[in-house]
């Protein structure tokens, strides 16, 4: 029995790998299947890819384009369930030129539950008087882990670019960083740092340079040729560096009802980097800001610091909403960070709307002023006054809308003295049809203007009627169309009243169940001795429900001081995944 029972075992030992041979593949499939399972539920691809081209032809004057244009942009996002996801940002264009910023765009955007980052080119939100809205090619982290915020980043927002002193300028680098607490859904205060320098090398200057001198005579230059622009100065355009130090904050109250909006922030601004250098002991500043600053930012002969704040109250209750705000820039801020900046002005801001059933009551004040350090012989002050009544039924739409604006300043000389004032009244009243109706919609939109000016010369008048008619047609089930046509009446000083017509229609047809949509449309305008016509085409394809084909054509055609037409076509190619 023993001989026996060993002899089963053996042979049960012998047959055992060629059985388990034969169920490791299905293990392996079903292990496999289970992977892509477990994965096709928590990892989602999601997107848009985009090719664009574009042709463009112009006759009788020169080209406002380039002949041709192509872009790629491919914008894909990767989420892994809902705790991470990524995202990218590209597009290559051919629109990029030697005389300003490349178009070209390439980011990669990582999220997860407690933070976000950033890599390649990409755009922050700071504050709106700090760091926001430029594009950077660096990389940026940013973290939110409870109420604890931190951000920091940088990288180039220009590159350098050698040509005339309207073109051209240096390579530029940004540093940004933020540190703060408090939800941006809730109440914050972050401290903000930015700090942006040109790079001094990225551009060749020759060692001896020389402008032309002008003799005043002849406004002629001494190699005898007329002066008809200033000469070319290869140092106008100067090396820079820019500090900002600040704050950014939001109190929030009772559920939202009541929000308070807070921003600060100092600049410190150097206009050329090759000036000679300034103790910083010398200059006048708050003792506080002193030793920190020796550290970060060095003054210079073209150095400037000034100051910049905001305050706003938010009041929204059900039914009523008020907004009371202070703005303030000195004449000395400048940021860097932010695409542009008006200074030297202080704004006093107030508005508010009411809901009483269907109707809405807005109410609007501005004031704004300049001339903050009282360094110029005047200052120029601008109010501004709006009300605005809405009405919503299911079937009449009704909008009236006035603003009236006063300008003016206080100068000493009546030469520089002016006084102007402005008037506009809007009424736009939207009446809808039935279903079946041929005429689905009628709008009818009038405006009148009227302004006044007043120097130590005279008196300036002006004064504009405006009306408009539109209208929404249903022809059949795929037959729509839109017209309108507008006349303008403009009379000003002892110039003959001037009358302007524009004329416009479009048609929409679709087909093969809304797939196919075609577009045709036409424009006129008549201003004086101008005449401007535009026609063009618009066709769409939906291929499947992922990819679309556009094609647009349109052809301008200008008559008048100079005669000239033009022709743009355009073929865009789209995939959503």
């Amino acid at each position: 029995m023993k001989r026996l029972h060993r002899c089963k075992t053996a042979r049960f030992l012998f047959l055992l790998p060629p059985f388990m041979a034969l169920l490791l593949p299905a293990s392996l499939s079903s292990q496999t299947g289970k992977t892509v399972l477990f994965f096709k539920k928590r990892i989602r691809v999601a997107g848009q890819a985009q090719v664009f081209g574009e042709l463009y032809d112009v006759q009788g004057t020169s080209r406002r384009r380039p002949p041709s244009t192509g872009r790629i942009a491919f914008t894909p996002t990767l989420v892994f369930s809902s705790l991470f996801s990524v995202s990218a940002d590209l597009m290559l264009s051919t629109e990029g030129s030697s005389a300003r910023q490349n178009m070209n765009i390439l980011g990669l955007h990582p999220v997860w539950a407690w933070g976000r980052a950033h890599a390649g080119d990409f755009s922050d939100h700071f504050s709106a008087s700090t760091f926001s809205g430029v594009n950077v090619k660096g990389a940026e982290i940013d973290l939110f882990p409870g109420l604890f915020r931190f951000a920091a980043g940088g990288g180039r927002t220009k590159r350098a670019v050698d040509g005339n002193v309207i073109h051209q300028n240096y390579s530029q680098y940004l540093a940004a960083g933020r540190i703060g607490y408090g939800s941006t859904n809730a109440s914050f205060l972050d401290l903000i740092l930015v700090k942006v320098k040109d790079d001094a090398s990225s551009l060749s200057k020759p060692e001896q340079w020389e402008i032309p001198k002008v003799l005043p005579d002849t406004l002629e230059t001494e190699l005898d040729t007329l002066w008809v622009e200033p000469p070319y100065n290869p140092y106008a355009v100067t090396p820079q560096e820019n500090l900002v130090m600040g704050f950014s904050g939001r109190l929030q109250l009772l559920n939202s009802r009541i929000v308070l909006k807070m921003e600060g922030s100092g600049s410190a601004y150097t206009k050329n980097l090759e000036t000679d250098i300034v103790d910083i002991d010398s200059v006048d500043m708050p003792d506080f800001l002193r030793t920190p600053l020796k550290k970060i930012f060095t003054p210079r002969r073209s150095s400037n610091m000034d100051f910049a704040g905001m305050a706003h109250l938010n009041v929204n209750l059900e039914a009523f909403r008020a907004e009371m705000g202070y703005r303030m820039t000195g004449p000395g801020y400048l940021s860097l960070g932010i695409p542009s900046t008006v200074n030297d002005r202080q704004e006093w801001l107030f508005n508010t709307s009411a809901r009483l059933g269907i109707h809405r009551i807005q109410l609007q004040w501005n004031r704004m002023s300049d001339n903050l350090a009282g360094q110029k012989l005047l200052t120029n002050i601008r109010n501004q006054f709006g009300a605005g009544l809405n009405t919503t039924t299911q079937a009449w739409q009704s909008n009236i809308q006035i603003q009236y604006l006063l300008m003016g300043n206080d100068a000493p000389s009546d030469s520089l003295q002016y006084d102007f004032n402005n008037f506009i009244m809007n009424i736009h009243e939207s009446v809808a049809f039935g279903k079946n109706a041929l005429l689905r919609r009628l709008g009818i939109q009038y405006t009148l203007q009227r302004s006044t000016k007043k120097t130590y010369a005279g008196e300036d008048r002006a004064g504009y009627h405006t009306i408009n008619l539109t209208g929404a047609f249903q022809a059949a089930r795929s037959i729509a169309a839109n017209a309108s046509a507008g006349l303008s009446f403009r009379k000003s000083g002892q110039a003959d009243r001037q009358v302007t017509q524009v004329y416009s229609l479009r048609l929409t047809h679709t087909a093969m169940a809304n797939k196919l949509s075609n577009s045709i449309f036409s424009s006129s305008s008549m201003i004086r001795d101008t005449r401007v016509f535009r026609m063009g085409l618009r066709s769409s394809y939906r291929l499947t429900p992922q990819n679309q084909l556009a094609f647009d054509l349109s052809h301008n055609v200008f008559r008048g001081n100079r005669d000239f037409h033009e022709t743009r076509s355009s073929l865009t190619i789209s995939h959503r995944f």
